[in-house]
């Protein structure tokens, strides 16, 4: 079926890339003007820091993407395989939970890879980061964090339940039970730490993308800084993957965030935080797919 000699699967694919970009300015309207101001405020240096942090905290996070697709028996060479996750990660900019799925399956599809198992792979990716991020806010809540409105036995509570959440026979059998008769995702404890510890750098590193974003931060205050920042950034994750209707949790996220942090840097600079935050991590979603296109190879997958 084509369209004026263009086919119809280029067409959605091409109407898939406007939404992706309408969507993402949806979700800053209103808030050019903060954000002008923010970015006006933010040191050029904390600015180029907080980018470069971002940047490798994807390409560390599509590292366990690949891990867990691999654990199926189908690995990806590097430069399609990471093609397929960033090009298909824009689909979190629409509205709802399963536009990144999709694109995912529609793109693994080329090199051999059956759309359940794509779909097994991405839910087992999504409880990978659900489950590590509510370990981590957990965590703190537990160890004290005061800007976390829980009481420490909800900490306590929560991160025993995540930390189960992260055993292989539990991301094993979700991620077989949805790709069913299509294959079996097979994980041993240390290729689950491996994932773990992937997950670990990735919130680091877009926690001390905050800190570097945070003007007059001490070498001192950077340490308690960094963990108000990596439990705030972790909660705020889970609250905007509950919020499907908003793209990439847009809105809920943001609000969350400052709400954690101004307790300690204050409201102004928080709400400047959130807004460069999401400005760099859209900027680098869209930069990573553009660039892993422009570089696509074309070599067939391996099936172990």
């Amino acid at each position: 079926m084509v369209w004026a000699g263009v086919p119809a699967r280029d067409l959605l694919r091409a109407a898939f890339l406007v939404a992706v970009v309408a969507f993402a300015a949806w979700g800053l309207q209103g808030s050019w003007r903060e954000l002008v101001g923010a970015l006006s405020s933010t040191p050029p240096a904390g600015l180029a820091v907080a980018a470069g942090l971002v940047l490798l905290g994807l390409l560390t996070t599509c590292g366990a993407w690949l891990r867990l697709l691999a654990g199926y028996g189908h690995r990806l060479p590097r430069e399609d395989g990471r093609r397929v996750f960033f090009v298909g990660q824009l689909g979190k900019y629409i509205p709802g939970s399963v536009w990144s799925m999709g694109a995912h399956a529609d793109l693994a599809r080329g090199f051999g890879v059956p759309v359940r198992v794509t779909v097994g792979t991405s839910l087992a990716f999504l409880g990978l980061n659900v489950a590590t991020a509510g370990l981590l806010a957990f965590g703190m809540l537990a160890a004290g964090m005061p800007t976390l409105p829980l009481p420490r036995w909800g900490g306590l509570v929560g991160a025993l339940g995540c930390a189960v959440a992260l055993t292989p026979p539990v991301v094993a059998r979700l991620g077989s039970l949805v790709a069913g008769s299509a294959g079996t995702l097979r994980l041993t404890w240390g290729s689950l730490a491996v994932l773990v510890a992937r997950m670990a750098l990735t919130w680091t590193c877009y926690a001390g993308a905050m800190v570097a974003l945070i003007p007059g931060t001490t070498p001192g205050h950077a340490a308690e800084l960094l963990a108000i920042a990596a439990g705030g950034f972790a909660a705020a994750y889970v609250v905007g993957v509950a919020v499907v209707v908003a793209p990439a949790g847009v809105g809920a996220r943001e609000v969350t965030l400052v709400a954690l942090l101004s307790p300690a840097v204050g409201l102004a600079t928080a709400t400047a935080v959130a807004l460069v935050t999401r400005v760099l991590h859209t900027a680098a979603d869209l930069t990573l797919a553009a660039v892993t296109t422009l570089r696509r190879g074309r070599s067939p997958a391996v099936q172990r």
